[in-house]
Parts: structure tokens; sequence; C-alpha cells
């Protein structure tokens, strides 16, 4: 009998570690992730439509403050003997932190006789076209002016407005912009606006508006707006393919030194000379810049192991003829006249 109950008393024990082990069992269910946040950025402002239902304003209860009864009398402290001088107040001025607004270098192009070329502005960012295009409006500054820089844009042009989609701005100005002029000159303000506008890399076109309208015809030449226009649609003559940006026409230079600007060229590759006295003295100097209608810029060092003195550099437009030869036409190269320091 004694054994029946030791046997009873094993069976018990062996059936609560097995109840233990089915508790000691992981869970190896899994759960799903959830993916990450997108943190691209949008290469347009979001536009956020304003509610039109005002948030609830709760006004704070008002509240009564009953002072305590005091039983017991105040007591009078006697009058101090000592007489204490007046306090100067000290006026501290507050510091308020200021964020400086962040600038960047821009272009802005104007003529310097029928040819565009390059000036530079600082404008804020990050509304850099909106800033570009109103510094082409106003206009070459008095020493660019005294430098031969002028602007085919009549003076009380305003910017109205600008947006950009899809590599198009959208360039809203004032009717002024097609006040006066011929044709040459309505065509050369135009371009100046393309030409500011599409420096930037997000930026192929520009449709113009006046007034707040789309235009079809342009001035009294009519010359036809009902398209935006990129740089390859502004005339070959105002740019001749090759724009030099530094150094700029009457600067003083030392060899070596680097000849900066922008190009759309034959198979993009032309080339540079050093010109003196009506002759070719130096080069050619190898100039790659954009090709087939698009324009990048270029970058070339020049070496010269000459006498100081005047000297013109001289940029071919990218034909692939040497700017004098005579089977080559007439030359549209790009020029700028400096001097070369010892």
């Amino acid at each position: 009998m004694s054994d029946l109950r030791i046997v009873a008393a094993l069976g018990l024990v062996l059936a609560a570690s097995a109840c233990g082990a089915d508790d000691d069992v992981a869970d190896t269910s899994t759960t799903a992730s959830t993916p990450a946040a997108d943190t691209s950025a949008e290469t347009t402002e979001p536009t956020t439509e304003p509610s039109t239902t005002a948030p609830p304003t709760t006004e704070p209860a008002a509240t009564t403050t009953t002072p305590p009864t005091s039983t017991t009398p105040p007591t009078t402290q006697p009058a101090s003997t000592t007489t204490t001088p007046p306090t100067t107040p000290t006026t501290t001025a507050e510091t308020t932190p200021t964020t400086e607004p962040t600038t960047v270098d821009v272009k802005v192009y104007f003529f310097r006789g029928e040819r565009l070329e390059i000036a530079h502005r600082r404008v804020e960012a990050p509304g850099v076209l909106r800033g570009a295009v109103t510094e082409v409006l106003a206009g070459p500054t008095a020493d660019e002016r005294a430098a031969g820089l002028s602007s085919e844009i009549p003076p009380a042009t305003t910017l109205r407005d600008v947006s950009l989609a899809d590599g198009q701005a959208i360039v809203d100005l004032s009717g002024d912009l097609e006040s006066g002029g011929g044709s040459m000159s309505m065509l050369g303000r135009l371009g100046q606006v393309v030409f500011t506008a599409t420096q930037f890399d997000n930026v192929d076109r520009v449709l113009f508006w006046l007034d707040g309208e789309p235009v079809e015809f342009f001035g009294g030449e009519g010359i036809v707006l009902d398209e935006p226009l990129a740089r390859m649609n502004v005339p070959r003559e105002f740019t001749g393919g090759i724009i030099i940006d530094a150094p700029e026409p009457g600067a003083t230079v030392r060899s070596p030194f680097t000849v900066t600007g922008e190009g759309d060229l034959f198979e993009g590759y032309s080339a540079m000379w050093v010109w003196r006295d009506g002759e070719s003295i130096a080069g050619p100097f190898g100039v790659n810049a954009g090709a087939w209608g698009t324009w990048d810029e270029f970058e070339t060092t020049v070496t010269l192991d000459i006498a100081p003195g005047p000297i013109t550099l001289v940029v071919d437009d990218g034909n692939g003829c040497t700017p004098g030869d005579p089977e080559c036409g007439e030359p549209n190269p790009a020029t700028a006249e400096v001097t070369l320091a010892g």
C-alpha cells in the first residue's frame, strides 16, 4: 500500500513539471515592420490649404481670490532711523539674437554693345529666382554703366510674380516691359530675362505674362510669345555661343590667370587666343562648355610668357574656325580687353 502512495506522488510531480514547461515556451510570432517615412525633399513648395474653421478659443475662467481674514491685528514696525540713498536704476539693453539672412551669388545679364554679358548680385535664399529677376529689372549699377553695361529692359518694369513648376518659370511682369524700342530691343529684353532665369539647374524655359495675363503677341513688332522661351530661342547675335564672365573688361591680370564663363559650343569644345595689336600672340587654350543647345560653364587657365601690357582675350564662337581665318566667314567671338601685369 505504501508503494502505491509513492507511485501516485511521483505521477503528480511529473504532471506539474510538464505544465511549467509549457509556460516557458517563447512567442515566435513576428510583428510586421512599419516602412520608414520618405524624407526626400520635394522640388516644389507644398501648398497648405487654409482652414475655413477658426480654431475654438477657450477663454480662461475668471478666478476671484478672497483675502484671508486675520484675527490678529497687524504689527507696526518702528520706522528705521537709517536713510538709504536712492538707487539709480540700471538700464540693461535687451540682447535679441538676430539671424543673418543667407545670401547667394547670382548672375544677371546686361548688354555691352550688342552682346550679352554677366554681372553679379547677392540675393537672399531661398527665393533666388525671384531675387535674380528683380535684380536684372533694376538694371546696371552706376559703376557698371560707367564700365559700358546697359539694359534693354525699360526702367519702369516691375516683377508682379514668379512661379516654377516642371522646369518652367512663369514670370509675370508689368506691361512696361513692352514699351518703346524696336524688334531687336524687344528681343534683347526678353533675352536678358530668359538668360537670368535659366541660370538655375531647375529652370529650363520661361513663359512670359504681362499684368497678370499670358502673352500671345509681344510689343508692336508682333513677336509671338505663346510658348515658353529657352536659351536656344534667344538670337545667337546676342551671345555668339560664348560669354566671358571673368576677368571683366578693363581688369588687370597676372600670369597665370583663370578665365571663366559659359558657352554652347560646337561639340562642346572651342579655344581661346591672346591677341595684341591685331594679331594672335598666344594660344590656343582649350575651352570646354556645353553643346547642342545646352549652355554650361567653363574654366580655363592661361599662362603667358610675354611682355606686360594690354591684351585681348578672344574666345572662338565654337564653329571650329580660328578668328581671322578668311574661310570661316564673319566670326562672332567673345572678347575681353585686359591688362597683363609684370
